[in-house]
């Protein structure tokens, strides 16, 4: 992680720059590849500005903050380029997991014999959590008599199935 800090209206401070790396090596963490940090401290009359433009590794993210001390505006910048990182990479795994998970697994046909009954097939499907209407979406794609989903909402495993009428119909445990 390469990070560079750029004075303005500021005379250079080795222990500003030394603080502003000490923090924003925090953000490394966040990164799988290499990412540039660019930062600028600023001073305009009483005022002190921190801002931070984080690029690499398919993420942007880019921070402002004004305070009295620069020490503080340093502080708060680093926290919300955090946020921003921390955020964007749950973005990327939650579309990761979902892109893994699109259709259900079946696995091969089996016959189960019991004493009393025979079953002739045996379907093992990954149940994807998902809202009531994906699921709904998803069961008109298959084409299939039933469907089986979690429920997002309850985290519950819920099955949709075509009624006698015509209408879908919905069990909830």
């Amino acid at each position: 992680m390469q990070i560079n800090v750029t004075f303005r209206n500021l005379d250079h401070s080795d222990t500003l720059r030394e603080y502003a790396e000490a923090k924003l090596q925090k953000l490394e963490k966040h990164s799988d590849g290499p990412m540039d940090v660019n930062v600028v401290l600023r001073s305009e009359k009483f005022r002190n500005s921190a801002e931070v433009v984080v690029s690499g590794d398919g993420i942007r993210a880019a921070a402002r903050e004004v305070q009295d001390d620069m020490k503080a505006a340093i502080d708060l910048v680093s926290d919300k380029i955090e946020r921003q990182l921390k955020k964007f990479r749950d973005k990327q795994r939650s579309r990761r997991n979902s892109q893994h998970s699109h259709a259900p697994t079946v696995l091969p046909e089996e016959t189960v014999k019991h004493d009393d009954y025979q079953v002739i097939n045996v379907e093992k499907m990954d149940a994807k959590p998902m809202s009531v209407d994906e699921a709904v979406d998803q069961f008109h794609i298959m084409e299939k008599n039933f469907f089986v989903f979690l429920n997002a909402n309850t985290n519950q495993v819920n099955v949709l199935y075509w009624r006698g009428d015509g209408a879908l119909g919905l069990i909830e445990p």
